[in-house]
C-alpha cells in the first residue's frame, strides 16, 4: 500500500473537523444561536448569537402593528447590515423562515439599508418565543405609510431562526 503525502491527510482531517468545528462554537461559548443564515449549497451555515446581533448598530423605532394591542418599541439591526457581517450582497432575493417553518421570500429591492430591522429587543428587552420573539423582522409601520401594506405585513415574520440567501421564488407565498 502506498503512504499518502502529509498535505493530503491534513487536508482530509481539515474537511472532516470544520463543519463541527463551526458548528459547536456557540457551544463553546455557551450561548445559543438565535439566527442561522444559509448562505449557498455546499456552504457551511452561519449561526448568530444575539450577542453578534447586538454587536452591529441597532436601528429603533415606536409602532403599532397588527399583532399587538399597543404600540412598542423594536430595535435591533436592519437586515441589511446583517446580510453585509456575513459577506452576503442584499442584492439577491432571501427566504426568511419562522420557527413553525412559515416562509416567505423578500425580495432586494424591499431591503433597504435601515429597514427592515431583526428585532432582538422588544420595549428594549430581549423578547421571549411567547412574545413572537427573539427574532421578529419589522417595519416602521407608523413612521412610513408605505410599509402599512399587505406584501409588508407578510414579510413581518416573528419567531424567526433561518434566513436562506438567493433563494428562487417570489413575494410572500414563495417556498411554501
Amino acid at each position: 500500500m502506498r503512504k499518502r503525502p502529509l498535505k493530503t491527510v491534513r487536508a482530509v482531517v481539515l474537511a472532516l473537523v470544520t463543519p463541527f468545528l463551526v458548528a459547536d462554537r456557540a457551544l463553546a461559548d455557551d450561548t445559543p444561536v438565535v439566527l442561522t443564515i444559509h448562505p449557498a449549497q455546499g456552504t457551511p451555515p452561519i449561526e448568530l448569537t444575539d450577542a453578534d446581533l447586538m454587536a452591529l448598530a441597532q436601528t429603533s423605532f415606536v409602532t403599532s402593528t397588527l399583532w399587538t394591542a399597543e404600540r412598542h418599541s423594536f430595535s435591533g439591526p436592519s437586515l441589511h447590515r446583517v446580510l453585509t457581517k456575513v459577506g452576503a450582497e442584499p442584492s439577491a432575493p432571501v427566504k426568511l423562515v419562522a420557527a413553525n417553518d412559515y416562509a416567505v421570500t423578500l425580495e432586494p429591492e424591499l431591503i433597504g439599508e435601515q429597514y427592515p430591522i431583526i428585532a432582538n429587543r422588544l420595549d428594549g428587552a430581549p423578547f421571549s418565543i411567547r412574545e413572537k420573539g427573539p427574532l421578529w423582522v419589522m417595519f416602521p409601520f407608523d413612521e412610513e405609510p408605505e410599509f402599512k401594506t399587505e406584501l409588508h405585513y407578510s414579510l413581518s415574520v416573528w419567531q424567526l431562526t433561518d434566513i436562506r440567501l438567493g433563494q428562487p421564488g417570489a413575494g410572500p407565498d414563495a417556498g411554501n
